[in-house]
């Protein structure tokens, strides 16, 4: 499959396509296409749309494609009356998507996701990992741990790598919490309700986990006319809230997360 000749023109693009953050980024450009004037195309190729179909696996990208996609779009139960069930359920969920996002966004969707199931073919074929070096700072502290990227799979050997990394990941949030002035820790329960937690809670998911991810937040708050407050989207050397995530064995695929806080309440004005 890699060696198809629309794989040798975007190589022409990207000389590292066949890497992690190659496949990335291209699936990256694909969900951008809607939208070429605010993205940075690291495959300017695909900006021709028969390049774009025949990553999807349409013959050669011809018009007959297009009237072949676009009937079945507008007709999403009439084209496959003897298909299976889920192909039944798979049409209504396009359908679905043109009439909340516009005609052409079921279309686009269902092109998307027959390059996304294409390149995850090829990564799986070709052995690429799924998994990249997340770099962050927090704190003023710098930490880089590995990460999974969303739109390819996570490969055996990823899990691996996955897992080595929970004790570090674990260990740099608790050093974040911890240092002057420490922040107040929750434990976030399934009703999203926060429970004061401990240190030794957080480490005593250390067995069970098999992936760990942090995110930092801040946010400036404006009150609203109705008593309820706006937020947008901030930067702080010492940020509102850190956040750890914890995946749960593969079998429960089951997620929990601790919630750090900052310990000057004005931050939270509904607070006061």
């Amino acid at each position: 499959m890699s060696n198809l000749p629309v794989f040798q023109l975007l190589l022409q693009d990207n000389p590292s396509l066949f890497t992690t953050e190659g496949l990335s980024s291209l699936l990256q450009d694909c969900l951008s296409l809607r939208y070429p004037k605010r993205h940075k195309f690291i495959y300017p190729s695909l900006l021709n749309r028969q390049v774009y179909l025949e990553l999807a696996g349409l013959r050669n990208g011809d018009a007959k494609d297009d009237e072949i996609i676009n009937r079945i779009m507008t007709d999403p139960k009439g084209w496959c009356l003897d298909a299976p069930a889920e192909v039944h359920e798979g049409a209504r969920f396009y359908d679905s998507m043109g009439k909340m996002f516009g005609p052409n966004f079921g279309t686009d969707l269902f092109l998307y996701h027959s390059i996304r199931d294409n390149i995850q073919d090829l990564q799986k074929n070709l052995g690429i990992s799924g998994v990249s070096q997340r770099n962050i700072s927090i704190r003023d502290r710098l930490f880089s741990y590995p990460t999974v990227e969303d739109q390819l799979l996570t490969l055996e050997s990823d899990h691996i790598i996955l897992q080595k990394a929970v004790p570090e990941i674990i260990q740099f949030f608790v050093s974040l919490v911890q240092m002057p002035p420490a922040y107040s820790l929750f434990l976030v329960n399934k009703d999203e309700s926060n429970i004061h937690a401990s240190i030794s809670t957080v480490e005593s998911y250390l067995p069970q986990t098999i992936r760990a991810d942090i995110y930092a937040e801040s946010t400036d708050w404006e009150p609203t006319n109705d008593n309820c407050w706006r937020g947008k989207s901030a930067y702080r050397l010492e940020p509102d809230k850190i956040r750890l995530y914890l995946h749960l064995g593969l079998e429960k695929n089951e997620l929990i997360y601790f919630d750090a806080y900052h310990p000057d309440l004005e931050r939270f004005p509904w607070l006061a």
